[in-house]
């Protein structure tokens, strides 16, 4: 039994080591979990709760209840006598207010009702305020998104350099380490000194450190992707390879798109702010109570009518409004004339350093194949006790800085397409 326990477990874990995530599994967990984007759907949602509260406030009638009770006391000094009246009944010489308003007091308890007329108008216009901030956030989370996919690309990148460093030193030690072997024994038949092997010897243990370090590097790297993505754990996988495409023919761009969203948000605005210039009519009608003396049940009525209101000045306030619009969309406007020319300046200057890499890797990649021809003739000389282990040792480190520094080209170029492709979104 604890046998068979134990080879589940091993099972288990080399399913766990064999683990392999892509960059698509990332930026779909960084997306998921990205606080951006959770608050401008939340906003939107709220946004569709607005327009349900809109549609109440132009359309719908307000039901309201209005009570009070004044009481006017007076202190009447008629015949020569000083008294207080909580009601009066008529005095010549008192102290209080006039007796029209003190005879009694006043009493009201009445329910109120009020239905807007023609406000489907300034509805629309309310709407179409709503709609532009719902396309706005919409943008925002497909630039966030767009965002994330860059930043998630960009720590991507590091871990695969990280990991593909591993695995060049991991393959060297290996290297190293079959070729000590065999100068231990040359070096036990004289054919190499003592000095050769202890030579050889250091710089494998280097690479061993290499090794180490880039094994912690990677799984340093890999935990600020799992953080970047909102990702909780900190189990070691293997990452896929990744090759980015150039996308050099976008079908839109969001970044304009947020700067024409901008200014229709400020069309919308001058439109909701014209609203209160438009003449406005409502029906009302109210019934209960509502007496100027100590009230009894006969006095209960009823009353109806039209209510009609129209702002004809304000000290210029709409003219003002009018031209800070204006002046907004000049700045938007040169914004959005300053990024496209920008974005060209900045596209191009990557497409020229893609180049440039491009020319670099073509050398680079010729360069190593002439090293890998070169270390198979000083592998089998070295075998044959014909080579020097200080000759050996070197060329095999111009060889490891030849391809560390193939690594990081290719991981170079990579970056630069992923920062093309954002910016041509």
């Amino acid at each position: 039994m604890r046998i068979l326990f134990t080879l589940i477990f091993f099972y288990f874990q080399t399913l766990l080591l064999a683990q392999k995530n892509d960059i698509r599994f990332y930026i779909e967990q960084a997306q998921k979990n990205s606080p951006l984007i959770f608050e401008k759907n939340i906003q939107n949602a709220a946004l569709d709760v607005e327009v349900n509260r809109l549609k109440a406030f132009y359309t719908k009638p307000r039901i309201a209840l209005n009570a009070g009770i004044l009481f006017a006391p007076i202190i009447s000094t008629d015949n020569n006598s000083t008294k207080f009246e909580f009601v009066s009944s008529g005095a010549d010489d008192y102290f209080g207010y006039d007796l029209s308003i003190s005879d009694g007091g006043q009493y009201q308890a009445v329910v109120s009702v009020e239905q807007p007329l023609f406000g489907g108008n300034r509805l629309n216009i309310a709407s179409q305020s709503i709609k532009v901030s719902r396309q706005l956030n919409e943008t925002d989370i497909n630039l966030t998104a767009h965002d994330i996919e860059r930043i998630v690309g960009y720590q991507y990148l590091r871990c695969l350099r990280s990991q593909k460093r591993t695995n060049a030193f991991t393959k060297l030690t290996g290297l190293v380490e079959n070729e000590l072997k065999l100068m231990k024994q040359l070096t036990h038949s004289g054919v190499y000194k003592y000095s050769d092997f202890e030579l050889l010897k250091i710089e494998y243990q280097n690479y061993q450190v290499q090794q180490e370090k880039s094994k912690s590097e990677f799984q340093q790297n890999l935990m600020d992707l799992n953080i970047v993505c909102g990702i909780d754990d900190t189990t070691l996988v293997k990452l896929e390879k990744l090759t980015f495409s150039l996308n050099t023919t976008p079908e839109k761009s969001y970044f304009l798109k947020k700067y024409e969203l901008d200014s229709l948000r400020l069309n919308s605005l001058q439109q909701l702010s014209e609203i209160k210039y438009q003449p406005q009519l409502s029906l009302f009608a109210d019934g209960g109570l509502n007496a100027v003396y100590l009230p009894e049940l006969d006095r209960l009525g009823f009353g109806f009518g039209v209510k009609f209101s129209w702002t004809l000045f304000d000290g210029h306030q709409r003219n003002l409004t009018r031209e800070k619009t204006g002046l907004l969309k000049k700045d938007f406007k040169f914004k959005t004339q300053r990024f496209i020319t920008e974005n060209s300046v900045r596209k191009a200057n990557i497409l020229k350093q893609i180049k440039s890499i491009d020319k670099q890797l073509n050398i680079k990649s010729g360069q190593n194949k002439s090293y890998d021809n070169l270390i198979r003739i000083y592998k089998t000389e070295f075998s044959q006790g014909q080579l020097s282990a200080i000759e050996f040792v070197n060329v095999l480190r111009d060889k490891v800085n030849l391809h560390l520094e193939l690594i990081d080209l290719k991981m170079q170029k990579q970056a630069l397409i992923n920062t093309y492709n954002y910016w041509n979104y």
